[in-house]
């Protein structure tokens, strides 16, 4: 009787806990970064930089869904890309999704104080440099990144594009034969060296004015990226990426995208085109292609 009545309870006692077990984890599934945590504030870190010592970036996300990030390349000046938009969330809650951001990694895992950028995919990044994408939260309020205005004459409002074929017909003379945009450039000098191609393709920079983008080749890589026209003869390059194939050089291409980065001005003289730094230094030079 005593061994009945001991089954009895063992099994009333494992009734009883089942439904607790479950009702737990509906509980920890449903808790996630977008509800559970703190993350709006203002993020600092320096990220990997393909052609640059170290990006500098700073992250603002803010309670009503919009984002500031303001960016800078180490070693290439002062010059400070912002960007503002609106974000999002993955289905599971964790991720943000800078939406205005195209061409670029736009994702970030938010932890504890963290936010961890991802790859284009929407994936981790893995190996010894995993550390190296996390920015960290910092102490101050994140509403002053938003709303300040930006004193300093070196920083480039990435929101404020402006049609390049506007900008063309007021300040290039040769607008209907050689424009800035739509002409493919032949790449002839870098930093004051004549350039000596390699192989049948030619060098070249080419700027589309339907969407604010451009493409270059420099050897072996294609480049890419994006870029705006605030005024009169001023191009900014920006988000500068390539392909990554295995070369025997790539000294060439990658002078060239850390070039592109530095550029403050251009001046088109008949069929010539010279890229200026911000101390009216000649950065490059190129020939229009016929």
């Amino acid at each position: 009787m005593k061994k009945y009545l001991l089954l009895f309870v063992l099994a009333f006692i494992t009734a009883c806990q089942q439904p607790a077990v479950k009702k737990n984890d509906t509980v920890a599934t449903s808790h996630n970064a977008k509800n559970a945590l703190d993350y709006v504030g203002t993020y600092k870190g320096i990220l990997p930089c393909a052609d640059c010592s170290g990006l500098e970036t700073e992250i603002a996300i803010n309670e009503n869904a919009t984002f500031c990030i303001k960016t800078k390349y180490q070693g290439k000046g002062d010059k400070v890309f912002v960007q503002k938009g609106n974000f999002t969330w993955n289905k599971k809650g964790n991720t943000i999704i800078l939406m205005d951001i195209k061409n670029a990694p736009n994702q970030y895992f938010v932890g504890e104080n963290t936010l961890t950028q991802l790859d284009l995919s929407g994936a981790k990044i893995t190996g010894s440099l995993a550390d190296d994408y996390i920015l960290s939260k910092q102490p101050t309020d994140t509403t002053t990144l938003e709303t300040v205005e930006e004193a300093n004459a070196a920083t480039v409002d990435l929101n404020s594009r402006i049609s390049t074929t506007t900008v063309i017909q007021k300040v290039n003379p040769a607008v209907g034969k050689y424009p800035l945009a739509e002409t493919k450039w032949k790449l002839v000098s870098l930093h004051g060296s004549k350039v000596v191609q390699q192989g049948k393709k030619e060098y070249f920079l080419k700027i589309n004015s339907k969407d604010a983008r451009f493409t270059a080749y420099a050897g072996c890589n294609s480049i890419a990226g994006n870029y705006i026209m605030p005024s009169s003869n001023v191009i900014d390059f920006s988000d500068v990426i390539m392909t990554r194939m295995a070369c025997p050089d790539m000294t060439l291409e990658d002078k060239f995208g850390a070039m592109l980065v530095q550029v403050i001005r251009y001046k088109i003289e008949n069929q010539s085109l010279t890229f200026y730094s911000d101390g009216k230094k000649v950065l490059a030079q190129f020939q229009a292609l016929k």
